[in-house]
């Protein structure tokens, strides 16, 4: 890397052909033993527009490192989620091994050992090549560590000079400096070595003479006079006393006292919580150097969004630091999300003001300005905090050069290319860290009001801001209850409007960053603030890109361009790749926003195709779950949604497991939307999931949100498909509903004349008046729907039937109709290729044969039906089957087993919440342990 960027193969040092492949290696290199994501990777190798296949052509050069490296097994070079890591021993890469030698050096030269110190050095500087990573395409990250690398090249040659001296090679010294000096003229450490050489070899007059030429320089090029130690040289030189020309007395002498510097803010008495990240940041700042970079500057920065209370943060801890920098604090507001952010050419003018410079020797660039106020604070322990930044650009020039002193900084941006930062990103206040924030307040009154308590700090969701305000506002209004201000936050669209006292407001720090969001990346682009405002019109708990796409009626890649511009202001959240959530308080208001700026034909647009696009996608899902079920009738999907299609049974599942809290956010928002027919139709495409996965909860509040929409437009068709769905779900728990459901759901059909669906109604109902006990009517009700089943050649509800009906001739200990209506149902559903219907029809069969007594047939069914069930995910089925093996096996003799097979079943019933089924196995378990003795 101090070079050409090579690595040693059987064939010895090989360069690396494509530039891509040296951007992804470097940027692993730079990072050793960390695992660096593929995310990171794509923006290094394409800083402006990566590809669409920008992943899948990191995966490609990781592949071919790792065969010219000779790691085809992926040991060194590591797949490691979200990307790779490389891992290297400590001699393994030349900047570690040049910054262990530089290191070894110093330590030498400080113990006197000047002639051991030259040697190591000359072995460190004989490492570089060129250039550091001289043929690597440059990029933030290349460029920053390429040039902290030759920085450190040129402190290990001014290093060399400085042992050399120690050994007298002066001569060689003289030549050595001045080589060094036609490439960095404004070295004053440079200067001062080559004057000690001169002065040394007994050159008095040459070495007053390279002073003169050092302030003409410096004069010119900076507009002042040379430092002071390189001024103090001069003067001793004049005096012609040889005794402090000494090596080690020509170190840096104390250097002058600096004005007095306290620039903090008042720390808040009453701060709370952060306790993490206090000691985070105290131990960043304060701690021991790094090993590897014993010479960099310490920088922390703190990223939130507005109102987490980053200034606060770093106000406090920079408060319990200042023991550490008794030089002083220096502190600015640099304004980074207003519209008009701090110039670091005016910063650095105040801070060498600050720092004792002389307003009229303060130069005129920004180059000079940060090069005086580099040299002001060298060997100076100051703590510098940058508050509010824009991004690294404004904040690498103010950055001091000496590892004495510490940056901290805060900002509502990610700064990925302010190389070297140890980052604390800020999210909201833990709820017992919000709660005592809150009671420190409005002291004893949280606890006299509890439960008013945990609504107020619901409304304000973690956010510092909010409850700092809605503290105040209680504090300064003696007689108001907490359950006073509780209500006024309930209402959500007056919110942020309720967060404001003072000059304090929730929604004036929200409106910041929303400000000064930039346009659209590129010409046809999407503006970051029209998807924030749009965004706001979906009221789940976050959203997925091919949603959001659907929502914003554009390509998922210029969405995705749009979301990281909210991401990177801290106004949008991206808990994994691709998915993304507000903030509860952004959330609201993004929506006031969206009310505000966009029309309602274009906010209903948006609902209606984000709306569309889950149908769609759910109704493709619940093909795949379940094929025989009956399908939802769907219209055409609006121009520009693309719903999603599935390839596979897993697929369908792990997207419709994945999207499910928003499924039902889905269902919640066309039902308050007016858009009914997707209110109902949404929860019946996703019922064959529902059932799948035993989500109870879930199918039973959509299907009641789906009924109430079905009423509210008179479609009694959709209301009696909710109906019926609805009995099923309540057939789990709530049985006497059930059959109301059935019932209601039959004769609906039966006025519509609809013998499909009263089929599938008369089904149920049979399947009903089973669970209920009722066997006879189960036994009539299940004949009735056989043959209208067969009169329409409805061959899945058939099986269907005939399984129920199995099911009942058990109960009335008619076991041999019972197995054959089983074994019926059981060949209908391997003719339909059907799993999940085949592995209940082989649970009943084998309880049919072990009310028989048929033991052996009882053992082989349940066992083959476990199988399924646990093959595609049916726990509720899995949970019904081990109980029934449980007590097969009891019955049989096996009392180990049967009880473990019990206890399996009353695990998997209690993380369902069956609490009724999970009751039956626990009375299982006590008659087996009773009988048992």
């Amino acid at each position: 890397m101090l070079g050409p960027l090579e690595v040693q193969t059987e064939r010895g040092w090989t360069g690396i052909s494509a530039p891509k492949w040296r951007t992804v290696l470097a940027v692993l290199l730079l990072n050793p033993g960390q695992v660096v994501s593929t995310d990171r990777l794509i923006a290094e190798a394409w800083p402006s527009r990566p590809p669409k296949t920008a992943s899948n052509s990191v995966s490609i050069y990781v592949h071919r490192l790792r065969r010219l490296i000779g790691d085809a097994e992926g040991r060194i070079l590591v797949t490691r989620a979200p990307g790779y890591q490389i891992r290297t021993g400590t001699q393994d890469i030349d900047t570690q091994r040049f910054t262990a030698l530089t290191a070894a050096a110093t330590r030498e030269l400080s113990g006197g050992d000047a002639r051991r110190a030259a040697e190591l050095l000359d072995e460190a500087l004989g490492l570089w090549r060129g250039r550091a990573l001289t043929d690597v395409p440059p990029s933030a990250l290349v460029s920053a560590e390429a040039e902290r690398l030759e920085e450190s090249r040129l402190d290990a040659q001014a290093l060399k000079l400085e042992a050399d001296l120690g050994c007298g090679r002066h001569t060689q010294v003289v030549a050595d400096a001045r080589r060094l000096l036609a490439d960095q003229p404004m070295g004053e450490r440079l200067w001062m070595l080559l004057i000690r050489a001169l002065h040394s070899s007994g050159r008095q007059a040459e070495a007053l003479e390279a002073y003169g030429q050092a302030r003409e320089v410096i004069a010119e090029e900076l507009g002042v006079d040379p430092g002071p130690e390189l001024q103090r040289l001069y003067q001793q030189i004049l005096a012609a006393d040889a005794e402090n020309l000494a090596p080690a007395a020509l170190l840096p002498a104390a250097v002058e006292p600096l004005p007095p510097l306290a620039q903090l803010p008042a720390d808040i008495p009453d701060f709370t919580g952060r306790a993490e990240q206090v000691q985070d940041l105290r131990d960043r700042l304060a701690g021991p150097p790094r090993p590897d970079s014993p010479g960099a500057v310490a920088v922390a920065a703190v990223i939130g969004a507005g109102g987490l209370g980053k200034t606060t943060l770093a106000v406090h801890t920079a408060h319990l630091l200042r023991p550490e920098f008794p030089d002083g604090q220096l502190y600015i507001n640099l304004l980074g999300a207003s519209q008009h952010p701090a110039a670091p050419s005016d910063v650095l003018a105040r801070f060498l003001r600050d720092l004792g410079m002389n307003p009229a020797r303060i130069p005129v660039s920004e180059e000079e300005r940060s090069a005086s106020y580099r040299s002001r604070l060298t060997d100076r322990k100051v703590l510098i905090v940058l508050d509010d930044a824009k991004d690294a650009a404004q904040v690498r020039p103010l950055l001091p050069g000496s590892a004495s002193c510490a940056v901290l900084v805060t900002t509502r941006s990610w700064m990925p290319d302010l190389a070297g930062s140890h980052f604390v990103d800020l999210d909201v206040l833990e709820p017992a860290e919000a709660r005592t924030m809150f009671s420190a307040i409005i002291s004893p009154r949280a606890e006299a009001e509890p439960e008013a308590t945990d609504e107020v700090l619901t409304a304000c969701a973690g956010l510092p801001l909010a409850i700092r305000i809605a503290g105040a506002r209680l504090a300064s209004r003696g007689g108001w209850t907490v359950r006073a201000l509780a209500g006024r936050l309930s209402d959500e669209r007056q919110r942020l409007d309720e967060l404001r006292v003072g000059n304090l407001a929730v929604r004036a720090s929200f409106e910041v960053s929303f400000a000064s969001l930039p346009g659209a990346s590129q010409p046809g682009g999407i503006d970051p603030a029209r998807a924030f405002r749009l965004l706001g019109v979906w009221p789940g708990p976050s959203i997925g890109l091919a949603a959001a796409a659907a929502l914003l009626g554009r390509p998922e890649s210029a969405v995705a361009d749009a979301a990281e511009v909210l991401i990177d202001a801290h106004l949008l959240d991206s808990p994994v790749p691709d998915v993304y959530r507000f903030h509860d308080l952004l959330r609201v208001y993004a929506a006031d926003r969206a009310r505000e700026q966009e029309t309602e034909d274009d906010r209903r647009d948006a609902v209606v195709r984000v709306l569309t696009w889950y149908l769609h996608s759910m109704e493709a899902a619940a093909r795949v779950i379940s094929p025989q079920h009956t399908r939802v009738p769907l219209d055409l999907p609006p121009a520009g949604v693309r719903p999603l299609e599935f390839s596979s049974l897993d697929d369908a599942l792990a997207w419709c497991e994945a999207e499910r809290a928003r499924l039902v956010a889905a269902v919640r928002l066309a039902a308050e939307s007016g858009l009914h027919q997707i209110a109902w139709k949404l929860p019946a495409a996703a019922m064959s999931f529902f059932y799948r996965r035993s989500h109870w909860t879930n199918w039973v509040t959509t299907h009641e949100i789906g009924l109430a929409s079905a009423r509210q437009v008179g479609d009694k068709l959709a209301e009696a498909w909710m109906l019926n769905n609805l009995g099923m779900a309540y057939g789990q728990q709530r049985m006497e509903e059930s059959v109301a459901c059935f019932e209601q759901a039959l004769a609906l059909y039966q006025e519509l004349g609809d013998g499909q669906g009263e089929a599938r109604a008369a089904t149920n109902v049979a399947k009903a008046y089973f669970d209920l006990g009722r066997f006879g009517e189960a036994l009539a009700a299940g004949q009735r729907s056989l043959g209208i089943q067969r009169q329409f050649g409805k061959r899945y509800g058939e099986g269907i039937t005939l399984d129920n009906l199995g099911c009942a001739y058990r109960e009335l200990a008619e076991y041999d109709e019972a197995i054959d209506c089983l074994q019926q149902a059981l060949a209908i559903f391997r003719e339909l290729g059907d799993r999940d219907a085949e592995a209940d029809s082989l649970s009943d069969l084998g309880a049919a044969y072990l009310s028989q007594g048929g033991m052996g047939q009882a053992v082989a069914s349940l066992r083959e039906a476990l199988v399924i069930q646990r093959d595609i995910g049916d726990r509720h089925g899995q949970a019904r089957t081990l109980q029934r093996l449980g007590l097969t096996q009891q019955r049989a003799g096996n009392a180990g087993e049967a009880r473990e097979l019990l206890f399996d079943a009353l695990h998997l019933l209690d993380e369902l919440g069956d609490h009724a089924r999970a009751a039956q196995v626990r009375a299982n378990l006590v008659t087996f342990t009773e009988a048992a003795g």
